[in-house]
């Protein structure tokens, strides 16, 4: 498992590397039998390799090779994105909400109505004061649209450069050893953070007992 001390950015780079550094490898001894026989923890596996090693790999690397990293970072992403959302599962009919960039949403379902918390990273703040405004939410109560602050109906929050983390509620950050997106490769974290959370809507009245388990989620912004 990768240390968690790794910023987010770097183990982003690092699944570059780890394509980059195989794709040769693969081309030559890989048929299409091995290429439909792997999966996601075999790629898993091979980034371990790379995890000290790769600031000495974009050091020593050449223009055109970190290009073709970042370029293969970027369609990588691109790939796995919409399946992390699949992960999601939507209240339907409410939109699904747009995470901040820089952040993330906390989401529970609980009596056909749908909780979203906005969180912002470490160095980011909420771009308007919601620090007695812990979630927006979406159901029949709310004509199925999202009680957000924002133009558009599903974008819930935006978290901007600060070096203060004033405007929201005290549990509305991630750690400061961590990330949305660091947050969400770890289950044990993912699940603290939505612990807390039902614990804060639960101290509000709400019954959390009937929620459905199978859409609790956590969306990062990009």
């Amino acid at each position: 498992m990768f240390s968690s001390c790794l910023p987010w950015k770097t183990l982003l780079a690092l699944g570059l590397a780890v394509l980059l550094a195989d794709f040769t490898e693969i081309r030559a001894s890989a048929g299409l039998n091995e290429c439909e026989s792997g999966t996601i923890d075999d790629v898993n596996e091979s980034l371990k390799k790379y995890s000290k090693c790769l600031p000495d790999m974009v050091a020593k690397g050449e223009k055109a090779s970190i290009n073709f990293l970042a370029w293969t970072l970027q369609e990588t992403l691109d790939l796995l994105r919409p399946a992390q959302e699949q992960f999601c599962k939507q209240l339907a009919p409410c939109p699904r909400p747009v995470a901040p960039k820089n952040g993330g949403l906390v989401c529970v379902t609980i009596d056909s109505t749908q909780y979203c918390k906005p969180m912002c990273n470490k160095g980011y703040d909420f771009e308007f004061l919601r620090s007695s405004r812990l979630y927006e939410v979406c159901g029949n109560a709310t004509g199925f649209s999202w009680t957000t602050q924002l133009v558009g109906g599903k974008t819930l929050a935006v978290c901007n450069p600060s070096e203060m983390a004033i405007s929201g509620a005290k549990s509305a950050y991630f750690p400061s050893n961590s990330t949305c997106v660091h947050t969400l490769a770890f289950p044990e974290a993912q699940a603290e953070q939505l612990n807390i959370f039902l614990k804060e809507i639960a101290e509000q009245g709400i019954d959390v007992s009937s929620r459905d388990q199978g859409a609790d989620c956590l969306l990062c912004g990009y």
